[in-house]
């Protein structure tokens, strides 16, 4: 009986040390991610903005497909491999990869935690990152996933880790839009309300919120931009900021569609706005956005 119950107890003994080694093997390993480094062949999120063509929530819907062809085109153009994912929010979105059955009452931190687990579940898990690209809203449903997951991820709702290497971004309001406040009063659509400025989504949002990976992140505006403007898409602390020049057909919808080529009118930033560099010889947007997914850190 003595031997039997030195034998379990050993057993136990092994047992708990196996799982503890586990454990701290896997830890360090999650927590810092994959390597950094430039490439073309990671996979590409792209998340489009908010539907404000419909009368009533439910009928929000983008099509993916049309929304990226441009930025998906320049990509593939530029030597890119990795998958491309549409990721759409509302219920009638078409032609995404996939999509969850959200409408404009939809928060936007919602939207972030359906976003993270999806990178989650896909890819972080299994050791791998992903770069963003995303357009007016999306950078805020970017902006959730990430901070969401530094604050929550001791919590079930959310997942432990992300990987997310790079994130461009189109006229995303990080500071809100005075359009929002308009839209809220008009037609009460809590993702409107959420984008308003000092909301308590906003302050709820990171500053240059960090994957755990860590992301570099590139902010685009456009003096153009009647919606968003170029002071709200570059009001997010992020190493690399630029705003291009009005006259340049560059408004709120068209930003993630035009430039693959140089010769944009733009100032540019690579240390958060403490210092900016004028040129009439720029980077176009997508460009810009190609550039922005190839380097991992750039000064």
């Amino acid at each position: 009986m003595v031997r039997r119950i030195v034998r379990v107890l050993a057993a136990l003994v092994v047992a708990v040390a196996a799982a503890a080694a586990v454990v701290v093997a896997q830890s360090p390993a999650w927590a810092s991610g994959p390597a950094r480094g430039n490439g073309k062949s990671e996979p590409v999120y792209f998340i489009h903005g908010i539907d404000w063509n419909h009368a009533t929530a439910g009928n929000a819907k983008v099509d993916c497909k049309s929304a990226w062809s441009s930025a998906q085109t320049a990509l593939r153009n530029g030597g890119w491999t990795g998958k491309f994912i549409t990721w759409g929010y509302y219920k009638k979105d078409v032609n995404c990869t996939r999509k969850v059955n959200g409408n404009l009452d939809s928060r936007i931190q919602e939207l972030g935690r359906r976003l993270a687990w999806d990178i989650y579940n896909n890819y972080s898990r299994h050791g791998k990152s992903v770069d963003v690209v995303a357009h007016s809203m999306g950078g805020l449903v970017v902006r959730a996933a990430i901070t969401g997951v530094k604050k929550y991820h001791q919590n079930a709702d959310w997942p432990n880790y992300i990987y997310i290497e790079d994130v461009a971004t189109f006229s995303t309001p990080f500071s809100g839009t005075n359009w929002a406040t308009t839209c809220t009063l008009a037609r009460g659509w809590k993702q409107c309300s959420d984008m308003r400025p000092g909301s308590g989504f906003l302050s709820w949002a990171g500053q240059n919120p960090q994957s755990n990976q860590g992301t570099d992140w590139t902010l685009m505006g456009a003096s153009d931009d009647d919606v968003v403007t170029s002071g709200a898409a570059i009001s997010m602390k992020a190493k690399h900021k630029a705003v291009y020049a009005a006259g340049q057909g560059l408004e709120h919808s068209s930003i993630k569609n035009k430039g693959p080529g140089p010769h944009w009118k733009m100032k540019y930033s690579h240390d958060n706005g403490s210092h900016w560099t004028n040129t009439s010889n720029g980077p176009g947007p997508l460009k810009l956005m190609m550039n922005a997914l190839y380097y991992w850190s750039r000064s």
